[in-house]
């Protein structure tokens, strides 16, 4: 798994590659709560992302939670049919808006603010 991260419009996209599971979701919630500030607006660009297991999952969650008690803005944008479908079966479709493309998840979550 890599993590690449990247401003546009005032918007910290978070680039996830590769499998977020077991082996990466301890490096990756590390990185990613170090851009979880106060009124931040983030996207989750899932375009490369692979495959997401349970523990990857738990990432989303516990930086969903952690966006909300800094009174953020998150969305996922990019997911694969199959981690849609993952996060549909899971309920994780909830916790998240998600958007075809980083532009349209930008858009959206400066709305938002």
């Amino acid at each position: 798994m890599e993590l690449k991260v990247d401003k546009q419009n005032n918007v910290t996209v978070i680039e996830i590659a590769g499998d977020l599971d077991g082996a990466s979701a301890e490096t990756a919630q590390n990185e990613i709560s170090k851009h979880i500030i106060s009124d931040c607006s983030l996207v989750f660009n899932m375009e490369k992302c692979t495959f997401i297991s349970s523990a990857g999952l738990r990432v989303l969650l516990m930086s969903a939670k952690h966006i909300k008690r800094e009174n953020g803005k998150g969305a996922l944008s990019g997911l694969s049919s199959d981690i849609k479908d993952v996060m549909e079966m899971t309920g994780f479709d909830h916790i998240f808006n998600n958007y075809d493309s980083l532009s349209k998840a930008i858009d959206a979550i400066k709305k938002e603010k």
